[in-house]
């Protein structure tokens, strides 16, 4: 049976029995078993591609069925067989011709007044969320899949949930999320999400050191799932920074190498926002106000793998009190595959805007040892701007090889200095894997302070850093990328890894190796300052798919005048 009517069969089931002639078909949720087989026409080797902005003129015929990525994909010839347009919007032009069936995934169709379409025409404004690699798409799960068990309802459908935090880390051990979910049916469906978050290592009391929560509504608008309103009600724990490794490899390093490389802060608030996801680009736009309190986190007992015995290290002392800010952020994404692209750009662009508040270094003191001598309290301007730039080439050399190039820039776009949550460092595996971890944070880390901090058992002592890092940071990497032509493939069929439809949370394993070769180069300073080293290193590694052994070795010197190299593994792309 010819491929295209298994895929048209498929439609049928989503949506009843085909109609005699052409007929004009529109929904607004594209339904699963549609998904399905797009994806199933778009991988069949029979199918003829095209891709981005593409058009068949007057004296072309295409033989065959035809999978059209992104567009427009216009139509002034013909196609001698079915059309499937991707994301992307069909224009035709006076004579254009399409013997087969026509459908339409997240996209509008122009001029088939003046088109000869031989069947159905169906138009699903939803987007097809997918992943591209190579030649072949696989879905990439849609921003409305609920997560946990429960039944479904005519007016939407009930979930129960529960799974992890952010990341298994010293202060909360690991935080579980539980709680309902809903969401209602229709083109502008509502989202709630009334999750409580317990702290594992804060034992079953029920008291807020323990327990935290994040409550979220969201609600879409405009019918296309591209616009959404909502708000949200926390209390969480969040590392100061997280850009440098994933959650994945944060919650090993710390359970089983007794290794946190995060520091983090309590934020207990609210928000409200506004995200627009810009149809048939590769644009995202979000505006969100924050009013919150921050408050210090403590470094808990959890328990690690190896030197459960050895104490922690210490945590950064953080401003507390009240913030308010308004924060925008923007996201171009034109990579070919989100997962392990090799082609396009992405940029995360984010500005946020102090608003007032009262934000401030509690007092502490300089030693625990010999009489007290206090540090007084620090008050912090809470009229503060701050920016973070986080911008990727990818180029494709061959088949085979790619340069990938990166910039990363943040901190205070003014003259008023930030407080700890807010500063930056780099060094370390996430930034410059051949210096230490925080080896630039402004001398954040060269002495030790001590700590009473008041909580619902009563004032807990710690050794703190005074603080984090520094006002502002760039960074650049570079990294050639290559395969070394073997196939350690297992044997599995060209649909790939026969675990991966129910499994996601571990790293990608691709047995076929490849090989990388890197350079990094950063600073990192505070407002005022003249003096600043720009460290600087270089490496290489061997990688199978998301699992990497690198060895990285600076070119500059550190503080003790040391240049010692670092072998070290990654669960995931450097970048």
């Amino acid at each position: 049976m010819k491929k295209g009517l298994v895929f048209l069969a498929g439609i049928g089931l989503a949506l009843g029995p085909p109609a005699l002639g052409q007929e004009r078909i529109e929904e607004a949720d594209l339904p699963r078993i549609v998904e399905e087989d797009v994806i199933n026409f778009f991988n069949d080797p029979a199918t003829i591609h095209f891709t981005g902005r593409a058009r068949i003129p007057t004296t072309r015929v295409v033989v065959g069925d035809v999978a059209a990525l992104g567009g427009p994909f216009t139509i002034a010839g013909e196609v001698d067989g079915d059309l499937v347009v991707v994301n992307g919007d069909l224009v035709f032009e006076t004579g254009g011709v399409v013997t087969g069936r026509v459908l339409v995934v997240g996209g509008r169709v122009f001029g088939e007044d003046v088109a000869d379409i031989g069947a159905d025409l169906r138009i699903f404004d939803q987007p097809l969320r997918y992943v591209q690699r190579g030649d072949r798409i696989a879905a990439a799960g849609r921003r409305e899949d609920r997560e946990g068990y429960g039944p479904d309802f005519p007016w939407g459908d009930a979930r129960f949930t529960v799974k992890s935090g952010q990341n298994y880390n010293r202060t909360e051990g690991l935080p579980v999320m539980f709680g309902p979910s809903f969401r209602t049916a229709g083109r502008n469906p509502l989202r709630l999400d009334l999750l409580g978050i317990w702290r594992t290592d804060m034992g079953f009391e029920l008291n807020e050191d323990a327990f935290g929560y994040h409550l979220r509504a969201e609600q879409a608008l405009g019918g296309r799932n591209s616009i959404f309103i909502g708000g949200t009600v926390y209390s969480v724990v969040d590392p100061i920074e997280d850009w440098g490794i994933t959650n994945l490899e944060a919650s090993l390093a710390t359970f089983i190498l007794h290794t946190d490389f995060r520091d983090y802060y309590e934020r207990r608030g609210w928000s409200v926002f506004g995200e627009v996801e810009f149809p048939y680009t590769p644009v995202e736009l979000r505006v969100e106000y924050f009013d919150e309190d921050h408050d210090f986190m403590p470094v808990a007992s959890p328990w690690s793998i190896t030197k459960n015995d050895d104490p922690w290290r210490r945590q950064p002392l953080v401003a507390e009190g009240r913030a308010r800010f308004l924060e925008g952020t923007v996201v171009v994404d034109t990579r070919n595959d989100r997962g392990d692209p090799s082609d396009g750009w992405l940029a995360r662009a984010s500005v946020r805007s102090g608003l007032g508040g009262d934000l401030f270094i509690p007092a502490h003191l300089v030693s625990a040892d010999g009489p007290p001598e206090t540090i007084e309290p620090q008050e912090f301007d809470t009229d503060f701007l701050t920016g973070f730039l986080d911008a990727r080439r990818y180029l494709r050399i061959n088949p085979g090889a790619s340069l990938n190039i990166r910039a990363v820039a943040g901190g205070a776009l003014n003259d008023t200095p930030l407080p700890p949550q807010l500063q930056h460092t780099i060094g370390g595996v996430g930034s410059l894997p051949g210096h230490a971890s925080f080896g630039q944070d402004c001398g954040a880390r060269d002495v030790s302070r001590v700590y009473d901090h008041p909580m619902e058992d009563g004032i807990i002592r710690s050794e703190v850093f005074p603080s984090y890092g520094c006002d502002r940071f760039v960074l650049f990497q570079a990294e050639f990328r290559g395969h070394l032509f073997m196939d350690w493939s297992p044997g599995w069929d060209e649909e790939g890894d026969p675990w991966d439809d129910d499994w996601n949370w571990y790293p990608d394993i691709d047995f076929s190796p490849n090989w990388a070769a890197f350079f990094n180069a950063g600073r990192a300073w505070n407002i005022g300052d003249d003096d600043i080293d720009t460290i600087m290193d270089v490496g290489v590694g061997i990688f199978f798919g998301d699992l990497g052994i690198y060895f990285a070795y600076p070119l500059t010197e550190d503080e003790n005048g040391d240049r010692d190299g670092n072998f070290f593994i990654r669960l995931s792309r450097r970048f």
